[in-house]
C-alpha cells in the first residue's frame, strides 16, 4: 500500500511531466507553424489530448510513476527513457499520419520533448546532491512543538516521557532552549490570526521543520504552531497527538476543537471533558 508521501512523490512527479510535455507540445507547435505548417486551434486540442493519454500509456506500462521507482532515481531514469520512446513512436507514427499533423511536425515535437526530459533529468542529478533527501532517514522519532508560556510548561511536564527517545522540541522563542538543554531545539515564527504574513511564516517554517525532521510522532500542547504542525503532520501521514491546555475548564479550546478533525489522539486534562473522541487519562499539571 502506498504512504502519503509515495503517494504526493508520484503526483508531482506526474504533474511536473504534464507540464513539461506540454511545454514541449506548444514549443514544436510555434516553431511548425513559424515554417509554414498550418494548423487549427481544434487540432492541438486533439494533440495534447493524444499526447497526454500516450505519455499515461507509456509510463503505465513502464510504471515510472510506481512504488517501486519513486524513491530510486536510477529506476526514474530508466523507466524515463523507456516511457519516452514508446510515447515518441507512438508520436510519430499516429500524430504523424494525420493531415492536419505532419510527419514534420511530430518530428519536431520528438526532437524538443527528447531534449526537454534530457535536461529535466540533468537538473534533477545537479540537484540531488544539494538536497540530500533521504525518505529512509529521521533526524528526531518525537517532535514536540508548543507554544511559548502555560502550553511550554505544560510540555515539559511530561519530559519524563521522552526519556531515552529521540526528540526535537519546536517553540517560538529562542531562549527556551536553556529549558531543554539536553535535546535538539528549534524555534518557528509565532502565528497569528490578524496577520496573513505571520501566519504564513510559520506555516512555511513548521512545514520545512517537519520535512527536515521526518518524526513519526508529533504531540503538542498548543497553540497555533502546535495546531500547524499537527495539521501539517496528518497530511504527510505522520501519527500526532494534541493535549489541550488545562485552563479549559469549561470546554476544548478552540484549537483543540480544530485538531478534534486532524489529530489521531486528543487529550484532555478534565474528566468531564472527555468523550468518545476526547480521552483523559489525567492531569499534568
Amino acid at each position: 500500500m502506498l504512504t502519503t508521501k509515495q503517494t504526493l512523490a508520484r503526483l508531482v512527479l506526474a504533474l511536473s511531466d504534464f507540464l513539461l510535455l506540454n511545454v514541449c507540445l506548444y514549443a514544436s507547435y510555434h516553431f511548425a507553424t513559424k515554417y509554414g505548417f498550418n494548423f487549427t486551434s481544434h487540432s492541438i486540442y486533439q494533440a495534447i489530448l493524444f499526447t497526454w493519454s500516450s505519455w499515461l500509456l507509456s509510463t503505465y506500462i513502464f510504471r515510472l510513476y510506481s512504488g517501486y521507482t519513486i524513491y530510486k532515481v536510477k529506476d526514474i531514469y530508466r523507466a524515463t527513457w523507456r516511457a519516452i520512446t514508446f510515447h515518441l513512436l507512438a508520436v510519430y507514427f499516429l500524430i504523424g499520419a494525420n493531415h492536419a499533423f505532419p510527419a514534420n511536425f511530430a518530428l519536431t515535437y520528438g526532437v524538443v520533448t527528447g531534449l526537454g526530459f534530457v535536461l529535466s533529468r540533468i537538473m534533477c542529478i545537479a540537484i540531488m546532491p544539494l538536497v540530500k533527501f533521504n525518505f529512509e532517514k529521521r533526524e528526531a522519532n518525537i517532535m514536540a512543538i508548543a507554544s511559548v508560556g502555560g502550553h511550554w510548561i505544560e510540555l515539559l511536564r511530561i519530559m519524563p516521557l521522552f526519556k531515552g527517545k529521540n526528540v526535537t522540541f519546536v517553540s517560538n522563542k529562542a531562549s527556551l532552549a536553556n529549558t531543554v538543554s539536553d535535546y535538539k531545539f528549534h524555534t518557528v515564527p509565532d502565528a497569528s490570526r490578524s496577520s496573513v504574513y505571520k501566519l504564513v511564516k510559520c506555516i512555511v517554517s513548521v512545514l520545512g521543520l517537519i520535512l527536515f525532521l521526518r518524526p513519526q510522532v508529533i504531540i503538542t500542547t498548543g497553540a497555533a504552531p502546535g495546531l500547524l504542525g499537527i495539521f501539517i503532520g496528518k497530511i504527510l501521514g505522520i501519527k500526532t497527538i494534541w493535549i489541550d491546555s488545562i485552563a479549559n475548564v469549561d470546554k476544548l479550546s478552540l484549537s483543540g476543537l480544530i485538531a478534534l478533525w486532524t489529530a489521531d489522539k486528543v487529550y484532555t486534562q478534565w474528566e468531564h471533558l472527555a468523550s468518545p473522541k476526547v480521552t483523559y487519562s489525567g492531569n499534568i499539571l
